[in-house]
């Protein structure tokens, strides 16, 4: 048996703008809003290929936040099928025809075989008039809608191009009964249209996308740690240096981690502390958006070099109910003792903790102690150093 497998596959196309389209969006925003869809269309009219691959633009993280990805396809498959009978007899056949069509996109794969039986048929022997059969124009699907979708995939975030590509695999016209005498062809015609939507949400607030910024000593360096929350692609954090509180000096920039797209990053960064630095010194973090046009500031975060033995911390939050969390200015390994004590000199809560290069602790209280002032005093093992602070209990 020899099969021919000829593929018309419909795809010069014509890439349309990107609109926004109205009717209910496939995904929510926070609070249950639904997500604002963007649409673009590829019209598919005939080619010759088995394989075609499209470049859709990609979506701009400086809009919002992307929240899932739709691929739809709206398709047309018409088939000419022929065979003929290559033997010395007459023969009763009985066809097959398969055609898988197959398109994809990162993080979406939508396939699906189209199949037709023709037969029986009897053919007469070869070159004896009737020895040769065709089938169609055969419509395999008309207007068939295909539908697959993604979220969380990078690969559609930016200012660029994303691939979505067509294929015919394989396939064709086989004989399923009467014999291996015979040779059959397919001719097939594909068109449609393809549809890539993205929706998307607007990009939480900048005040509300970072925080839980630190800066402590750390042997000779000062360490600078705050995190992005719903970060997006594009984002500057330029971290900032000052001696008097003021007038702030660029140290550098750090531009957002794109594989947490949407989620929390943490960032550090690393002062190396310089013969000039004594006292006080501050730092703080700027935040600018992707496009520029948004700014916002940390808190301004004070280290204070001047400090021997007894070292300076504060505590949030202050009043406090249930918990509170140490930060002191610089970063601690060791073991500690932090106590609770009343203005009558009683410890009213003691906790033993072991602290591993870091500058922060959250305590708990373990009861509830009676509301008023209290001091909380931390005190090294080893070398016998105390922080102390006020707490107001309420």
């Amino acid at each position: 048996m020899k099969n021919v497998y000829k593929v018309i596959f419909a795809m010069c196309a014509c890439l349309l703008t990107l609109m926004p389209q109205s009717g209910s969006a496939q995904c929510l925003c926070s609070g249950g809003v639904p997500a604002t869809p963007v649409t673009q269309s590829i019209n598919i009219p005939p080619t010759v290929t088995s394989s075609i691959t499209y470049n859709f633009q990609q979506f701009d993280p400086s809009i919002g936040t992307l929240s899932c990805v739709r691929l739809r396809d709206t398709v047309t498959i018409i088939t000419v099928s022929s065979a003929l009978n290559t033997g010395p007899d007459s023969t009763a056949f009985l066809f097959g025809l398969t055609v898988p069509s197959k398109i994809s996109a990162p993080g979406i794969t939508i396939s699906k075989v189209f199949t037709r039986t023709y037969g029986y048929d009897t053919l007469a022997p070869h070159l004896v008039p009737g020895y040769t059969i065709s089938y169609g124009p055969d419509t395999l699907a008309n207007n068939l809608a295909q539908t697959g979708s993604t979220v969380g995939n990078a690969a559609y975030l930016g200012l660029g191009t994303v691939p979505v590509s067509f294929q015919i695999t394989g396939g064709g016209l086989q004989v399923l009964d009467g014999g291996l005498n015979d040779t059959t062809s397919v001719a097939t015609t594909m068109g449609g249209t393809v549809t890539l939507t993205y929706y998307w949400c607007p990009a939480l607030p900048l005040a509300n996308t970072f925080g839980n910024f630190t800066a402590a000593k750390n042997g000779n360096n000062i360490q600078i740690q705050w995190q992005g929350q719903n970060e997006q692609l594009g984002i500057s954090y330029e971290i900032q240096y000052s001696k008097d509180g003021t007038h702030f000096l660029s140290l550098g920039n750090q531009m957002s981690d794109s594989s947490f797209y949407g989620k929390m990053a943490s960032y550090q960064f690393i002062y190396p502390i310089s013969s000039a630095d004594n006292g006080k010194i501050y730092f703080r973090i700027k935040r600018t958006s992707p496009s520029g046009t948004n700014i916002i500031y940390s808190e301004i975060k004070t280290v204070n070099l001047s400090n021997t033995g007894i070292s300076s911390y504060r505590t949030y939050p202050n009043p406090v109910s249930t918990y509170t969390v140490l930060e002191f200015d610089e970063v601690l390994t060791g073991d500690y003792t932090i106590e609770l004590v009343n203005t009558a000199g009683q410890v009213v809560q003691r906790n033993a903790v072991s602290l591993a290069g870091t500058n922060q602790y959250k305590l708990d209280l373990n009861s509830h102690p009676a509301t008023g002032l209290y001091f909380l005093r931390v005190t090294g093992k080893k070398d016998s150093h105390q922080y102390l602070t006020k707490l107001i209990i309420e």
